[in-house]
Order: C-alpha cells, then sequence, then structure tokens
C-alpha cells in the first residue's frame, strides 16, 4: 500500500485490510470484489491483484518465502520491495533501493549516473548482519533530512562523508527528471437506474482500472471531442445510440500519467445490454455496490447520486 502512497493515506486502508484480512489464507479465500472494494479510493490498483494472487500463491505453497529468488517470484514484488522484505522481515544481508536511498547515494557520490548505480553503492556500503536497520535508517534519511528540495545538511549523519555536500552541489542531485506533457482526455459516464439499482460493468483485469466496476462510459482521443467521435464511440462499445441526458456532475480527475475532464449524465438513451469493452455488467443495489471495487471517479459519481 505504501507503494507511491503517503503513510497517512495508507493507514485506515491498512487498518481495514488487516481486520477483514487477519492473515495470508483469510486474503487467498477472499472473491476479487471483496478485496478491491477494500481498495477501492487507494488508486493504483494493480497492486491489490497482485497482492491477492501472491496470497494466493503463499497459501497454495504453505509458507512464505524465504528466500530473495523466492520473494522476487511473487506477483508483483520488484527488486525494491524483495530487498526490502528480506532485509526487514526476513533478516538476511540484502540491499534495496527506493527513491529516497537512490537521493542519499546520488548525493553522497556526486553520482548522476542511473538507478543501477545507485544499487551498486547500496551494496557496497551494506554492513553485514545490519542490513535492515540500515536500508530503513536510508529510507529515513531520504524522506526526513536528505530530501529533494532544502535537503537539511547541517542536522545529516553522514554530511562529512558527502562529495555532493562538500562541493556544494546538493540539490544538483539526483537531475531532474524530464517534464513529460500529461494528456487530457474528455470522458463522461451515464447514470441508468431502474428498480432502485445502478448498472455498471466490469473492466478487464488489465490496463487502467483493471477489473474495477464503473458507470457505462465513454473517452474522447484527444483532449476534446471531435465531431460525432462520441456518437460513435457509444455505439461502437456498447452497440446503441446514445442519449444526450442531463449533466449532473463535473469533475477534473487527475492520475499520474493523465487527466480526465469528466462529466457525470444521467442517461436517457437506449440501456445498453452489452459492451465490447468490458467482461460483464450488472444492476446493483446501494448495498451491493459497495462491495465491489471501483475507481475513486466511479465512487464518486455514486455517491453524487445516492448521497
Amino acid at each position: 500500500m505504501l507503494q507511491q502512497t503517503q503513510v497517512d493515506t495508507v493507514v485506515p486502508f491498512f487498518e481495514r485490510f488487516m481486520e477483514r484480512f487477519p492473515s495470508v489464507e483469510d486474503l487467498a479465500r477472499a472473491p476479487e470484489d471483496e478485496v478491491m472494494s477494500l481498495w477501492t479510493g487507494l488508486g493504483y490498483y494493480s497492486r491489490a491483484r497482485n497482492l491477492h494472487k501472491a496470497a494466493k500463491v503463499v497459501a497454495k505453497n504453505g509458507e512464505f518465502p524465504l528466500k530473495i529468488n523466492g520473494l522476487r517470484e511473487l506477483p508483483g514484488v520488484g527488486e525494491y520491495m524483495a530487498g526490502a522484505i528480506a532485509s526487514i522481515a526476513l533478516g538476511l544481508d540484502e540491499a534495496t533501493v527506493d527513491g529516497n536511498i537512490a537521493r542519499v547515494m546520488a548525493r553522497l557520490h556526486a553520482d548522476a549516473g542511473p538507478r543501477a548505480k545507485m544499487w551498486d553503492y547500496a551494496r557496497a556500503h551494506l554492513p553485514t548482519g545490519r542490513a535492515g536497520d540500515y536500508n530503513q535508517a536510508l529510507m529515513d534519511l531520504g524522506a526526513t533530512i536528505c530530501k529533494p528540495r532544502q535537503a537539511r545538511c547541517e542536522a545529516c549523519p553522514i554530511s562529512t562523508h558527502c562529495v555532493a555536500f562538500r562541493e556544494g552541489e546538493v540539490e544538483r542531485y539526483p537531475p531532474p527528471k524530464k517534464s513529460r506533457r500529461v494528456p487530457v482526455q474528455a470522458m463522461e459516464a451515464h447514470w441508468f437506474e431502474r428498480e432502485g439499482k445502478v448498472l455498471l460493468f466490469r473492466r478487464p483485469s488489465s490496463g487502467l482500472w483493471g477489473g474495477l466496476w464503473e458507470l457505462p462510459g465513454v473517452r474522447s482521443s484527444g483532449n476534446r471531442w471531435t465531431a460525432g467521435e462520441r456518437e460513435e464511440a457509444w455505439q461502437s462499445t456498447y452497440g446503441c445510440g446514445i442519449g444526450q441526458g442531463r449533466v449532473v456532475l463535473k469533475q477534473r480527475h487527475v492520475l499520474s500519467h493523465r487527466v480526465f475532464e469528466y462529466r457525470l449524465i444521467r442517461g436517457e438513451g437506449v440501456v445498453p445490454s452489452s459492451s465490447a469493452d468490458h467482461e460483464e455488467l450488472r444492476w446493483f443495489s446501494r448495498a451491493e455496490v459497495d462491495q465491489v471495487g471501483m475507481s475513486a471517479l466511479t465512487k464518486l459519481s455514486i455517491d453524487t447520486m445516492w448521497p
């Protein structure tokens, strides 16, 4: 949960998750919809799917892998996480490098090299028998003292060894990433309700919002709808015409890699009965909809219509 997400945001999700799934076996037995529902609002949903898959692997094998090679084989576990688990949880002499540690190493050696070079430095400094303490100390050092901006070098316990500090060039390392333009798309979803139930479609398991439920909707190819594009997208996806309806919500939704100019429409057209872009459809009551996974944007839409 802490991957790319701040601690204050994670804590309530973690507490609810652990209360429901106190053991690996509990998580492995749970249906995916329940797992995803407890992740709703936390983002980066592939983490939840991988965690669920990893729990099933561990439950099937009857034990947690105790070597780093075994950790790397678990779904969703990369080099950073494998090293962190191996050193902190298992006491193995393994280095790890996250963004904070990479920054410390880049400044310590005044090296603008790639992340692989920072791994070399982290391994070179690794104290035998103290890998867990070492890795956690470096993470904390980067998070609280060796910060990206306004580094607190006067409080740094290793400043006397830091080449960047000695040369007065701390802010040069690591070099800034090239800014990239985040694409903007127009997006709309339609609210179809009958007999106290709302129509939702489940997305495929891979890709953006994979495996989550959402309202029927379409997205533009560019930053705004071109002539006829909205109607064509709806026809090709749902095989029916699209009504105008009434806009009940407008929201600018910002993700790390794209921005959506979103609007929610109370549907007045033909109700879709199939979708070329989804795996299944279902009508949900208010109580039922809280038991499945959905994006923060879909949840906002539901809370808007069913406060």
